[in-house]
């Protein structure tokens, strides 16, 4: 069986004493993988992305244990991330459809193909009546997926501007949007 011995420990213990957080972040798997599964489906409603949201949530607190060690809770650091990780993804899959970039419907109808235009059409009006700052913080949170702080750093303001503007502008492009389906 392989060892990580020779590994550097992410405690900044000398390597031979690493056999501790490999073997706590596999029992954590064990243990806590499924259900996170099983939360991220509901929330997602697709079995493959609620996968690929655990998995990251389990790379970011090994990223974090690397960096920092453990956190105080690690079940509740996994439940956060899977929480917000089905929001993200829920966001950019709400973005995506709304721009055109997936096309759900399988249908090309003319009467669909008119429909999705218009739509499309839509919310890029909606998007040009917004002002510069609330289209880029959208395009930044959505369209790139960054948080807060870095869309902050892009843009060289604060965090509060940061999210004072993307509630704004959600509430100006859902106004816009009211009628669109």
């Amino acid at each position: 069986m392989p060892t990580t011995d020779h590994l550097p420990s992410p405690h900044g213990d000398s390597p031979a004493t690493n056999t501790g957080p490999p073997d706590q972040l596999t029992e954590l798997f064990r243990a806590h993988a499924g259900p996170l599964v099983r939360v991220a489906v509901l929330l997602t409603g697709d079995e493959g992305l609620a996968e690929e949201v655990v998995q990251d949530a389990f790379m970011g607190l090994h990223r974090r244990w690397q960096r920092q060690g453990p956190p105080d809770s690690p079940p509740a650091y996994l439940r956060t991330s899977v929480v917000n990780g089905c929001r993200s993804a829920l966001r950019r899959r709400r973005l995506a459809s709304l721009v055109g970039v997936e096309h759900p419907i399988q249908e090309t109808s003319a009467e669909t193909a008119v429909l999705l235009r218009e739509e499309h059409a839509a919310v890029f009006a909606a998007m040009r009546d917004l002002s510069r700052r609330q289209r880029e913080v959208l395009v930044l949170r959505f369209y790139l997926d960054l948080d807060d702080p870095a869309i902050a750093v892009t843009l060289g303001v604060s965090r509060g501007t940061v999210s004072s503007t993307i509630s704004r502008a959600l509430a100006a492009l859902g106004a816009r949007l009211e009628g669109v389906q």
